[in-house]
């Protein structure tokens, strides 16, 4: 179509309009895939559940309510969606129905050793080493890691701009056996996207016309490409897509953009294994194991730096610091941020919450209930006052305080002895 957005010969504006106007839609509305969307969205939601009664055990009632996490995943995956079916039909990954039909049984049965588990890399490992070793099911290997490439660089995109998102502060104990403050990401997306699927039908008139390189990776009888009564579409592919990690060192914000630079990687490096085995069977087998092993790798380097990275989030010399800030708050009031250290509270040291209350009730003397507060507080380097009003010694002051070196705590998460929450 002329006038239509191009890259390289590839139709772009074409094959966004099919997606966005056909085949997305197919996945929400389609009788073969619309309750498949509907299994990951009630998956998704039990997830978010879970982290709401984790939370309310924390703290006594979550910090994000549900239907606000399920509503920005769906929105999110939405996006993502869009991206990882844009660049499955524009590299070219034509599989067939065979290809994918295991995917989901495999990725579930895995899901039931570890949850973490629940992601079609490993799945893919699985099945191709399968199929390599026993010659069973039959399955386009390329194909398959090649989708699991371009999944992945959807799931970079969801990771970049909304991996941070209701992030749950916790305390941690790092590999050097300290208590930290750190934040818990977790987020779960349902992902409705697309596939190019070789069937056989007759080839209706028009289509949208590709460049000559066109498919980077093609099924696994490339002749019938261009046999008579074979034709590729795009169908609808439901996945569920799933991000866990911890920030120990960096800002959730900080941590997942940095998580997404290297699933882009990951991506780029599975595309071009994908390739390569198309061309040369000797790369089949290091594009199997990469599919696993390199993610595998990829959640084991981030909890690495992790466990052994400097705190952000560590308990200061002196003073004592704040991790997270209830909205509507005291702490909110005060205009208290993450990682702000709050050195005193009417002149009288500070070192962990119970003090801001102790001085508050010592300068309380009958009704009405209410004290003048003021805070001096290290932000950066800079030295700063905050004052409030009529503040109620015997009411919630909003912050979590990262304790001091010594204190009795039991941390959500101990990387001290080779553990982390995700059971690796």
């Amino acid at each position: 179509m002329k006038g239509s957005l191009e890259l390289w010969g590839l139709p772009l504006g074409e094959l966004a309009r099919l997606l966005a106007a056909d085949t997305l839609p197919a996945a929400l509305l389609n009788p073969g895939t619309a309750p498949l969307f509907l299994l990951v969205l009630g998956l998704v939601a039990f997830q978010y559940a879970r982290i709401g009664q984790m939370e309310a055990r924390l703290y006594g009632r979550p910090l994000v309510p549900l239907w606000h996490r399920v509503l920005t995943a769906i929105a999110a995956g939405l996006l993502g969606g869009f991206i990882g079916g844009l660049v499955i039909t524009a590299a070219g990954v034509v599989l067939e129905p065979r290809d994918v039909t295991p995917l989901w049984p495999v990725a579930l049965g895995l899901a039931l050793i570890r949850p973490r588990f629940l992601c079609f890399a490993y799945a893919t490992g699985l099945i191709g080493a399968s199929h390599l070793l026993l010659g069973w099911p039959q399955v386009h290997v390329p194909g398959l890691v090649a989708l699991v490439g371009a999944l992945h660089l959807a799931e970079a995109v969801l990771v970049y701009v909304d991996g941070a998102e209701g992030a749950t502060p916790v305390l941690a104990r790092n590999g050097r056996g300290e208590v930290v403050g750190g934040f818990l990401l977790q987020r779960f997306w349902p992902v409705p996207a697309a596939i190019l699927v070789l069937v056989n039908l007759t080839a209706p008139g028009g289509g949208i016309e590709m460049p000559s390189w066109w498919p980077l990776v093609g099924p696994a009888d490339p002749a019938r490409l261009n046999a008579a009564g074979w034709i590729v579409v795009a169908l609808p592919l439901v996945a569920g897509l799933g991000y866990s990690d911890l920030a120990l060192t960096a800002t959730p914000g900080s941590r997942s953009r940095q998580t997404a630079l290297v699933m882009v990687l990951y991506s780029a490096a599975l595309m071009a294994m994908a390739a390569l085995a198309e061309r040369d069977a000797r790369w089949l087998w290091p594009a199997v194991l990469a599919s696993p092993l390199l993610h595998e790798g990829m959640i084991q380097l981030g909890i690495a730096r992790e466990r052994w990275g400097r705190p952000l989030f560590g308990p200061p010399a002196q003073g004592a610091r704040v991790l997270w800030v209830w909205p509507r708050s005291p702490a909110a009031a005060l205009g208290l941020h993450a990682g702000d250290v709050i050195l005193t509270a009417n002149g009288r040291p500070v070192r962990r919450e119970s003090d801001l209350g102790a001085v508050s009730m010592d300068l309380w003397e009958g009704p009405p209930r209410v004290v003048d507060l003021e805070l001096e507080i290290q932000r950066g380097n800079r030295r700063l006052t905050r004052r409030l009003k009529r503040f109620d010694p015997g009411a919630p002051f909003g912050a979590l305080l990262v304790p001091p070196p010594g204190d009795p705590v039991s941390p959500l998460i101990d990387l001290s002895r080779g553990k982390h929450l995700f059971g690796a």
